[in-house]
């Protein structure tokens, strides 16, 4: 007589392997990872067939049955297990996959606006003295309409670069978008933030020193000039439009309209 209870641990093996097959057909195309799902499904069946002996073993009188259910389920038991522990695994990857591509810029390697706003979230939790650096860079549109795009994304990597080498262990740079960038920077001397923006302007202008290309770069002090995110932005980027115009002023450039505020496109995002 069949066992309710063995017919249904059959069943649901049976259906488990099947789910399995759909999903080793669903990653066919990514060979790298199949094998996973073709370890389970060796587990699984080896464990379909222990749990069909288990469930028969009651009607027919078959020699070495239980040795064999036992071996089976010993054997299924174990592969089944080590293709969870690869899909954990793989599973773990592909979140952090997942994790850094909600969080990084793929241009540049630097944070994007949602990693730097969990930056700025951790620092206040850890009660960080920190300043927010507000960067623009001058000149790019003139490298797009003269080089050609792909050197003005050059430039823009080259760029971030420098500021994560010149803010070190220290800072973390953000791309916000285009060719403006926002760092936080845990110091807590203005002397310091003003050594770290003129040695960021200072490596910057090197890129192309021939054309005058540079930086225009503001700064806020967390929490002495704003305790949020968006008024440290407010603060740093109006100290960044006045070096902005102060660039200009310097090295004037009819094509150039007049620079866009950070706090407008933050804004807008929002």
């Amino acid at each position: 007589m069949i066992e309710i209870r063995k017919l249904i641990i059959f069943m649901f093996v049976s259906l488990l392997l099947i789910y399995t097959y759909k999903l080793l057909y669903a990653t066919r195309h990514k060979n790298d990872k199949s094998y996973i799902f073709i370890i389970m499904i060796c587990g699984l069946s080896v464990l379909s067939v222990a749990t069909f002996l288990d469930l028969i073993s009651g009607i027919f009188r078959i020699p070495y049955i239980y040795i064999s259910i036992k071996a089976c389920f010993t054997l299924g038991g174990i592969l089944y297990i080590i293709g969870i522990i690869l899909w954990t695994d793989f599973t773990k990857k592909m979140l952090n996959d997942l994790e850094r591509m909600a969080t990084m810029d793929s241009l540049t390697g630097s944070f994007n606006r949602n990693g730097l706003r969990k930056v700025f979230e951790t620092l206040i939790k850890d009660k960080k003295q920190f300043y927010l650096v507000v960067c623009d860079l001058d000149g790019t549109k003139l490298i797009n309409d003269t080089l050609g795009h792909i050197e003005g994304d050059r430039f823009i990597c080259n760029t971030c670069r420098i500021m994560i080498d010149s803010v070190g262990q220290y800072g973390r740079v953000s791309r916000f978008g285009g060719d403006e960038f926002v760092i936080l920077l845990e110091q807590n001397e203005v002397l310091k933030i003003e050594n770290v923006i003129l040695n960021i302007k200072e490596e910057i202008s090197r890129l192309y020193p021939q054309d005058n290309f540079g930086v225009s770069i503001g700064y806020a002090s967390f929490y002495k000039e704003g305790r949020a995110f968006e008024e440290l932005v407010k603060v740093a980027d109006s100290r960044m439009y006045e070096d902005k115009k102060n660039n200009h002023t310097r090295y004037p450039d009819p094509g150039d309209k007049e620079p866009a505020r950070l706090i407008d496109i933050l804004e807008y995002a929002e």
